[in-house]
C-alpha cells in the first residue's frame, strides 16, 4: 500500500504541473503571487495528533513568520488532523486547515491555493514512524516543485529510508531546501544529492503563554508537596513503529470486528509477540531502574505522556512503580501545561525528544533512552558521557538508568552549565533560521516573478554559502556558515559550544 500511495503522490504532483491551467478552465483553484499580495504560507505537519513536540514546533515556526513578515503581510494556514487540538495555540488569523489520514487530494488543493510551503515535521524523511508521512512531505514539495513554488523544511530530521522511499524524495525534494536540526542529518540529507544546511530544532522559542503557575498547582493537586525534587519520566512504545497502510488488515478487521492495532482507516500498528515481549521488558526495566533509584533519593516521580499514543506506555509504567507518582497526558493537557511541568523537572528520563528539548531551559540533566538517531545526535551535540545515552533494547536497561542518575547527581552544576549554554546556542540558531526563512521566501517570490531561470530561483542568492561545500559535507575545512553570515571555520564554533 505505501508503494500505490508513492504512485498516487507521483500522479498528484505531474497533475499540479496543470493545475494553473486547470483552474482557468474553472477546474479547482489557482494561486500564484504577484507583488502586493499577501504571501499565502502552507504549513505542512503532523500537527493536531495531540503530539506536544509537534504542536509546539508550528506553534513557533507560525509565530515566527508573522514577527518576521508581519502579521499583515502573510496569510498562514496550518494543516490539522484536528482543529479543536489546536485551539489557542496561534493568533486568530491563522487558519487552520483539517486534513486526514487519507491526504493527497487534500493536501494537493491546499498546495494549489497557497504561494509558499513550509515542511514542519521534525522527523521529516525517515521510515522510522511511517512511510506515509514522509510521503505527506514529499508530496508537498513534489506539488511546489511542479508549480515552480518555494518549499522550505524547517528543522529537519533526515535518516534511514526504504529504498522505494528514498528513490521517491530524491526525485519529490529536489528543488526543496533543507534546515535540518543536526548534522547528522544533514550528512545523511546529502547522501541523498538533496541541498539545505544544519540548523536546529524549531522547538527552542516556545515560551509563550508558559503556565507555571497552573503546573504548580495540577501537581500538588496530584500529591507533590510543592518541596520534593521532581523527577520526569517520558515513556513510549518504541516498538509499534513503523505504522503501514494495509488494506488486508482493513478488510480482515471489519470483517471480524477486529481493528485492534488500527492507527487510523487502513493504517495499522507494527504488532508480534516478539514486539509485545520487548515493550514488556522495556517498560519493566525502566521501572526496574526508577524503583531502585527512589529507594536511595527522595525525588517524586511524574510520569509524562507526550503524544496521546503514549498513555498505555504511561499506564503501564505507572503499575509497575513501587511509590506514588503524577500522570501528564497530552492527551489531557495543552502544550503549555506539558512545557510547564517539564521546566519544574529536577532530572529527566525520557523515550521523547521534545521532553528532552522543552526542558533544557531550566538545564534539567537528562537521561536518554533512545529508539533512533535523534536523542542520540541532540545528546552527542551536549558532549554528555555515554553513561546518559541509552537504548530502548539494551541489557541491563534498570541498572544503567539507575547508574546514570546517580551520575547526573553528582555532576549536577556541570550538566546544567553545559545545558543552559546549549539552550542558549539553539536558541540563536532559531532566530538565524528564521531570518534565513524570511529572505530565501522573499528571494524565490521574487525570482518566480521575474521569472529567472530555476537555477536562479533556487540557488542564486544562496551560493554565497559555497553550495559545493554545502553538498560535500566536508567538515575539516573551512565552510560558510549561514547561521552566522559568514565564513568561519566551523571546527572552531564546534569547539567553543558545548
Amino acid at each position: 500500500m505505501d508503494h500505490v500511495l508513492s504512485l498516487l503522490i507521483f500522479l498528484m504532483a505531474g497533475i499540479a504541473r496543470f493545475s494553473k491551467g486547470f483552474a482557468g478552465l474553472g477546474i479547482g483553484s489557482y494561486e500564484e503571487w504577484k507583488p502586493g499580495d499577501k504571501i499565502k504560507i502552507l504549513l505542512v505537519g503532523y500537527n493536531g495528533a495531540r503530539n506536544t513536540g509537534s504542536d509546539v514546533r508550528v506553534a513557533v515556526i507560525a509565530k515566527q513568520i508573522g514577527e518576521l513578515f508581519g502579521k499583515d503581510n502573510v496569510h498562514i494556514t496550518v494543516m490539522t488532523l484536528d482543529a479543536a487540538s489546536l485551539a489557542g495555540y496561534f493568533d486568530k488569523d491563522v487558519e487552520l486547515l483539517p486534513f486526514s489520514s487519507l491526504f493527497p487530494l487534500d493536501l494537493y488543493r491546499a498546495c494549489c491555493t497557497h504561494h509558499a510551503a513550509i515542511l514542519c515535521e521534525g522527523s521529516t524523511l525517515k521510515s522510522t514512524f511511517a512511510n506515509g508521512l514522509t510521503l505527506f512531505m514529499g508530496e508537498a514539495a513534489g506539488i511546489m516543485k511542479s508549480q515552480k513554488k518555494p518549499c522550505l523544511a524547517y528543522g529537519s530530521e533526515v535518516g534511514e529510508m526504504e529504498p522505494f522511499l528514498t528513490r521517491a524524495v530524491k526525485r519529490l525534494c529536489s528543488e526543496t531546501y533543507f534546515i535540518t536540526r543536526t548534522e547528522k542529518s544533514l550528512a545523511a540529507l546529502n547522501e541523498l544529492g538533496l541541498h539545505g544546511h544544519a540548523g536546529t530544532d524549531a522547538a527552542w522559542h516556545y515560551d509563550g503563554a508558559i503556565l507555571t503557575g497552573e503546573a504548580k498547582h495540577m501537581l500538588r493537586e496530584q500529591g507533590w508537596d510543592g518541596e520534593k525534587p521532581l523527577l520526569g519520566i517520558a515513556v513510549i512504545d518504541p516498538f509499534c513503529w513503523p505504522v503501514r497502510a494495509s488494506m488486508g488488515k482493513w478488510i480482515k478487521g471489519h470483517l471480524t470486528g477486529d481493528l485492534s492495532g488500527q492507527y487510523d482507516h487502513w493504517y495499522f500498528f507494527s504488532d508480534s509477540p516478539s514486539r509485545r515481549e520487548k515493550y514488556d521488558n522495556y517498560i519493566r526495566e525502566v521501572a526496574l531502574g526508577i524503583n531502585s533509584y527512589l529507594k536511595e533519593k527522595d525525588y517524586y516521580p511524574v510520569l509524562i505522556g507526550m503524544e496521546r499514543l503514549d498513555e498505555k506506555a504511561v499506564r503501564d509504567l505507572r503499575s509497575r512503580l513501587e511509590t506514588e507518582s503524577a500522570v501528564f497526558l497530552s492527551s489531557d493537557h495543552t502544550a503549555s501545561i506539558m512545557t510547564g511541568v517539564l521546566r519544574e523537572l529536577s532530572a529527566l528520563v525520557t523515550s521523547r525528544y521534545h521532553a528532552a528539548v522543552l526542558s533544557m531551559e531550566t538545564g534539567c540533566p537528562i537521561i536518554a533512552i533512545s529508539m533512533d538517531e535523534r536523542l542520540d545526535s541532540i545528546m552527542k551535540e551536549l558532549s554528555y558521557d555515554g553513561s546518559f545515552i541509552l537504548h530502548v533494547g539494551e541489557e541491563e536497561l534498570g541498572q544503567k538508568i539507575e547508574r546514570a542518575l546517580s551520575l547526573a547527581e553528582t555532576r549536577k552544576n556541570k550538566i546544567q552549565e553545559r545545558t543552559l549554554r546549549y539552550a542558549s546556542e539553539s536558541k540563536r540558531k532559531l532566530s538565524a533560521m528564521g531570518n534565513f526563512m524570511k529572505d530565501y521566501l522573499e528571494t524565490k517570490l521574487r525570482a518566480q516573478e521575474n521569472a529567472s531561470s530555476m537555477e536562479e530561483i533556487y540557488f542564486g542568492r544562496f551560493d554565497s554559502f559555497d553550495r559545493g561545500d554545502r553538498l560535500s559535507g566536508d567538515r575539516d575545512r573551512g565552510r560558510t556558515d549561514p547561521l552566522s553570515g559568514g565564513r568561519k571555520d566551523l571546527r572552531a564554533r564546534e569547539s567553543s559550544g558545548c
